[in-house]
């Protein structure tokens, strides 16, 4: 299982590093710190859980300076994060000295031929305990690189969340109406809150096996000796895939979240002038009294009768017409009216014909729409 969340974990840096890379250069500090630390996770598969030879050959001691850079890398995503730069400082490249200090001492390893490396590898595989003997490191010895991981990891993820903290309380201080936890803090919290439980977990595991390795330990009673600590390990290593699916715009970046305006209507001389066809035919059916006199009648009718599209409706109102629907519906129902009104001998009683067959639902609304596009109302329009 540490082998495949490795994998996958991986994969999802990958696509996190694709994802945000060009607009937050910071996503290659959370990558990389997190690529190192499933390095380690398959170191731990195919040297505890699943012994191959081979793969401790090519992991082991070759990614020990790697996991020197865990802790700084998180350190500075989460600070640059908070503070929204990129730039190193002139005294963060102290953070880099144990990395350069442990790749020095191990380049004698290095050097070393595979056949060595796979033979070292094989007396690993048979007697668990000689890594305590065992030293591929000429300037310290070997035991201090695997107590060094826990701690290093343990500081650095404690010194951020103390980092998220206090940069909460400060804008909650500066702003005590403003809500302040958003995703990225939110992310922050979640993701160094569980590599402090990672490098708790970690450090126990090791304290556990100084305590109990000696020369008749072997692989049989490390898989049976199995504590409810390395349980809890495995699933906080579990949940690092996990949240980067549940924070799918630290995954994705922002900007693919991002809400979209709508977009413009940007009118191209090819398709206007094949546009104003389409005008003529809207007004030539809106203007069938049929559909005036229908008090439902709605630019969906529009769209099914003459089989366009909604938005080219829109366009031809907007760019060719130059007026709304419900505008254009209602001059053309007055229209209709004031022809009637000149084609009959009006009496009083009649009047509700006149409105009712121009489309319009209400002796009101006929009267001020009348008085809206005529000027009069159909009494004074009567008279003259």
């Amino acid at each position: 299982m540490t082998l495949v969340i490795s994998i996958i974990v991986i994969f999802l840096c990958l696509l996190l590093l694709y994802n945000n890379f060009s607009v937050n250069k910071n996503a290659l500090y959370i990558c990389s710190s997190l690529i190192f630390m499933c390095l380690i996770g398959m170191l731990h598969h195919f040297t505890i859980i699943e012994p191959n030879r081979f793969w401790m050959a090519v992991l082991m001691g070759h990614i020990i300076p790697l996991t020197y850079l865990i802790g700084p890398f998180l350190y500075f995503y989460t600070r640059n994060t908070l503070t929204a730069s990129f730039q190193l400082r002139k005294w963060d490249y102290l953070h880099f000295l144990p990395f350069a200090i442990s790749l020095i001492s191990l380049l004698p390893y290095f050097l070393t031929d595979f056949d060595t490396k796979l033979r070292l590898a094989q007396s690993l595989i048979d007697q668990p305990a000689a890594i305590l003997k065992i030293n591929i490191s000429f300037l310290y010895p070997n035991y201090i690189n695997i107590m060094l991981r826990p701690i290093g990891l343990l500081f650095y993820s404690i010194v951020c969340l103390l980092l998220v903290f206090q940069f909460i309380k400060t804008n909650k201080s500066a702003n005590p109406n403003k809500k302040i936890l958003s995703i990225p803090i939110n992310w922050l919290i979640v993701v160094n809150f569980i590599l402090v439980l990672m490098a708790i977990g970690y450090s126990q595991l090791t304290i556990h096996f100084f305590n109990t390795a000696n020369d008749t330990i072997t692989r049989a009673n490390i898989n049976q000796s199995k504590s409810p600590i390395s349980y809890i390990l495995s699933l906080c290593f579990g949940l690092v895939p996990v949240l980067m699916l549940l924070f799918p715009e630290i995954l994705y970046g922002f900007e693919k979240f991002k809400k979209q305006p709508k977009p413009k209507i940007i009118p191209l001389k090819v398709e206007h002038e094949a546009m104003i066809g389409t005008a003529e035919a809207i007004v030539v059916y809106i203007s069938k009294e049929e559909n005036l006199r229908n008090l439902s009648f709605s630019v969906r009718d529009i769209c099914k009768a003459l089989e366009i599209k909604s938005q080219d409706v829109d366009y031809c109102f907007k760019m060719i017409l130059k007026t709304k629907f419900i505008t254009l519906k209602k001059e053309l129902r007055v229209a209709l009216a004031q022809k009637e009104l000149s084609n009959v001998n009006l009496l009083s009683h009649s009047m509700e014909a006149i409105w009712m067959n121009a489309g319009f639902s209400s002796k009101t609304s006929f009267f001020v729409a009348f008085k809206e596009v005529t000027g009069t109302t159909p009494l004074e329009f009567l008279k003259s």
